[in-house]
This record gives C-alpha cells, sequence and structure tokens, in this order.
C-alpha cells in the first residue's frame, strides 16, 4: 500500500469532512477555532513536513513558511481571495494553488446587498434605539436613511460578485450603474447597454450616490480608496466594501466619515480581521461593521470545504483541480 501524502490542515473542520481527508491523507490539523500562532506554525510545518496545506481563513502562504516545508506540492484555500498567498512564491517552487470561486458568488451579492440597506436605512442606530428605550414620540424626519430607488450606483470590479450585486440592484429601480475596472464589458440587451457605463475611477466616486467594492485585492487595487478617493465622492454618498480590507485606507475612511466628507460606510472587511474593539472606526455611528461573514451561509461554506478538498484530492490523484489560480 502506497504511503499517504501528508495533509496539514490550519484549523478544525467539521468531523465529516475530517473523516473524507483521513481516507486519502495521513492529516495533521490545529485542533482550535482560533488561528495558531505564527512561532507554532511554522514549528508545525517544519517537524511534519506536509506535501500540502489546507487553508481556513487568511493564514499567510509566504517564503517562510514555504521554505519550513520541503515537499510541498499543493496549497487549496477555502476562499475565493488569495491575496494571503504568494502565488509568485509558489510559481517558483511549482506549487499548485487551489480556490473556491464561482460557488460564493450568490451568498457574497446577498451579504452586500443587505449590507448596503441596512446601511442606507441606519438598521443599527435603529436597532439601539429599541434596546436603549428610547422609540418613542419623536420628529418626524429622525431614523430616516437614504432610498436606493432612482439612485445611480458605482460598482469598483464587476467580475462574477459585481455582476450578480448589479442584477439584484436591477430590482430596486436604480437609475443607472457605473463600473471600473480592467475593462469594459460586453451587455447583450438594450436595457443593460443603457444602464451600464464604464467610466473612469474617480468619475464613478464623483457621481455615484452608493459606491460598492468587488474588486479584487491587487498591487493596483490596495488603498485605492485613500483620502484623494473620498474628496471626489458625494457628501452624501455612501461607501460599501464585501471585498478585502486592504482595498480602503481605514485612516483616510476615519476621517472621511468624521468629516462629514461621506455620509455612510458598510463594511464586512477589515484590516486587521478581527478587528479590535478599541478602532476608532467603531466609535461611529455612521460605519457599519460586520465580522466577514459574506459567504456565511450554511450551504455555501459547505460547497466551498467541498471544492477545497476536492482542489486536493484531484491534484494527488493527477486531475485537473476544480479551481486551480493560474501559477
Amino acid at each position: 500500500m502506497s504511503k499517504l501524502p501528508r495533509l496539514f490542515i490550519n484549523q478544525h473542520l467539521p468531523e465529516h469532512y475530517l473523516n473524507i481527508l483521513n481516507e486519502k491523507f495521513d492529516c495533521d490539523y490545529h485542533d482550535g477555532i482560533q488561528p495558531i500562532q505564527s512561532d507554532e506554525l511554522l514549528k508545525r510545518v517544519e517537524q511534519y513536513n506536509p506535501d500540502a496545506i489546507l487553508l481556513v481563513g487568511s493564514l499567510k502562504i509566504d517564503k517562510q513558511l514555504l521554505d519550513k516545508c520541503k515537499s510541498i506540492k499543493a496549497v487549496s484555500t477555502i476562499s475565493v481571495g488569495y491575496d494571503h498567498i504568494d502565488v509568485e512564491e509558489c510559481k517558483k517552487r511549482n506549487i499548485a494553488v487551489g480556490y473556491t470561486p464561482g460557488v460564493l458568488t450568490d451568498s457574497v451579492a446577498d451579504l452586500t446587498i443587505g449590507l448596503l440597506l441596512a446601511t442606507a436605512r441606519r438598521f443599527e442606530e435603529a436597532m439601539q434605539t429599541v434596546r436603549n428605550g428610547k422609540w418613542g414620540p419623536r420628529d418626524i424626519l429622525a431614523s430616516c436613511g437614504k432610498s436606493v430607488t432612482n439612485s445611480t450606483i458605482g460598482i469598483v470590479g464587476l467580475g462574477r460578485i459585481g455582476m450578480a450585486v448589479a442584477q439584484r440592484l436591477k430590482s430596486f429601480g436604480v437609475k443607472k450603474i457605473f463600473y471600473s475596472g480592467t475593462h469594459e464589458k460586453t451587455f447583450d440587451n438594450e436595457t443593460d447597454q443603457k444602464l451600464f457605463s464604464y467610466v473612469e475611477f474617480f468619475y464613478l466616486l464623483s457621481q455615484s450616490d452608493f459606491v460598492i467594492i468587488t474588486c479584487s485585492l491587487n498591487e493596483k487595487t490596495k488603498n485605492i480608496f485613500n483620502s484623494d478617493a473620498f474628496k471626489q465622492m458625494k457628501p452624501d454618498s455612501i461607501l460599501i466594501n464585501t471585498s478585502r480590507g486592504s482595498i480602503i485606507d481605514q485612516d483616510a475612511l476615519y476621517d472621511a466619515l468624521s468629516s462629514g466628507q461621506i455620509h455612510a460606510a458598510g463594511l464586512d472587511v477589515t484590516v486587521p480581521e478581527p478587528l479590535p474593539p478599541t478602532d476608532k472606526l467603531l466609535t461611529l455611528k455612521n460605519c457599519l461593521i460586520l465580522p466577514h461573514i459574506g459567504s456565511a451561509d450554511v450551504t455555501t461554506r459547505n460547497k466551498m470545504i467541498q471544492v477545497a478538498i476536492d482542489n486536493l484530492r484531484n491534484y494527488f490523484e493527477n486531475k485537473p483541480m476544480v479551481s486551480q489560480i493560474n501559477v
């Protein structure tokens, strides 16, 4: 009987997935929900010397870690984003990298719409009013928010998730959808041709009532939302980010929100994650922050885990990964 490939898993998974993996791999895993600390991780992978790593969360796969794994051949991450993986370093070492795009598109798009509505209509403030016993006679305009109907939407990054968000927003009767990104899209029907317009980034900011970030994080998009960007936005505009926290300069965002340069922000992603409870963004009433739950529905998370497992199983059976980053 051939020796099973060694697999390191950086966080505990549901038992039935571990059982599936144990059939094909010699598994070692961090048995806990809290992330394994960096020093401990490096010692552990050096001792275990895995042939593959299955990533839960945003554990960084960089040169330092890969140097400890002399036998590593494949990495599989349970995520659509892969900014936590040094893809170029993996390419140099001929390490296959799998990820889970597509399966979480609808889940993240749904969450994006929910976050947009919750921020625009000030759900968190309204719930606090009820909890604090302050729900009673008040000014007729108290707790009023911003309407999505007839608004102009700006989407930064009209990929799979951005387009899914846009399709949902069409049912709200939005007036116009501007988008920016690497290239212009082709639309089949005349209605969409009129509704969507490919524009330069700063023009999108200046014209949009709601700006939604769904682009990937890379060197071009890192901190693209900085003080210069916020100066272009309308004072009553609302910013929504369900992509990656590093796309926004959070110090600049705090200044823009606290000074009234922009109206509000809804974030599902931050830097760092988790965000410390003492972070100054959490002092603002006009900033609604969620704990990175874009893909957090049961069906989607199970699909993501299964794809990540299938990526590894396929690789070690000399089959193409289900979803592989082109390294």
